[in-house]
């Protein structure tokens, strides 16, 4: 039977439940089926953020807070990071590696609270957060203007709101490639390191329905982000969004 993606009133709790499921081995995953470039990805949208000591910034969608916690190392003590998913057991995971920090290492980095909550609805005050930024988690979002309006809403006047996530890769040689590795070997992998054929499945299809780079500069637009910059990453199969607030 053909693999279908949840409808938009089912996407919420699909995904809730499939995160769920594979968080324990989500970070191996990952590095595997990136051949662990997402870390350089995810240091690089952490630039772009470019976090302050002494300031608050927001991880959305934060996963198992691998970003969250290297935007904490960067902004030191005196500075605060907040990370929010709607999955528990992410954020079981997420708590588990600070547990596993030195003290050394957490007198060294910012404060971090992990909050379990929705990104369409974040449940912050406008303008208390110096920046936020989303890392392959906008997809995953059942209305991805609310989220990005959201994250906009509640980031000071100067801040910015960054996001990466997949682009939609061009190229006679590249593009193909791609999606054969994404559509049919990633799912293999799945299987393989998380026994969950079906999450991984779910992730290349997701692809299917997010906008291509230009639908999300238009929603960054609307969200009334001022700079705003693109930047495709690794020929373009990933891509990085940035705007700051007026």
């Amino acid at each position: 039977m053909p693999f279908e993606l949840p409808t938009a009133e089912e996407k919420a709790d699909y995904v809730e439940k499939q995160f769920d499921r594979i968080a324990r081995g989500y970070d191996r995953a990952n590095d595997a089926i990136s051949f662990g470039m997402h870390r350089f990805w995810k240091r690089h949208a952490i630039a772009a953020l470019n976090p302050k000591r002494g300031g608050r910034y927001l991880d959305v969608c934060c996963g198992t807070g691998d970003l969250a916690l290297r935007i904490a190392e960067n902004v030191g003590p005196d500075s605060e990071v907040v990370g929010l998913d709607f999955s528990a057991n992410m954020l079981d995971v997420a708590r588990h590696r600070i547990r596993h920090q030195s003290a050394e290492q957490l007198a060294k980095a910012a404060k971090i609270e992990w909050v379990k909550g929705d990104a369409q609805q974040l449940p912050f005050p406008d303008r208390s957060f110096d920046g936020a930024i989303i890392s392959f988690g906008l997809r995953n979002l059942s209305d991805l203007p609310k989220g990005i309006a959201e994250m906009a809403r509640v980031v000071k006047p100067g801040g910015n709101v960054v996001n990466l996530d997949l682009g939609h890769p061009q190229g006679i040689f590249f593009a193909p490639l791609f999606y054969l590795f994404f559509r049919h070997i990633v799912p293999i992998m799945g299987q393989l390191l998380q026994n969950d054929r079906t999450a991984y499945t779910y992730l290349p299809s997701s692809l299917e329905t997010y906008p291509k780079p230009d639908g999300i500069t238009a929603i960054f637009k609307a969200a009334k982000l001022q700079n705003i910059i693109y930047e495709p990453l690794a020929f373009g199969s990933v891509a990085m969004h940035k705007g700051t607030v007026d």
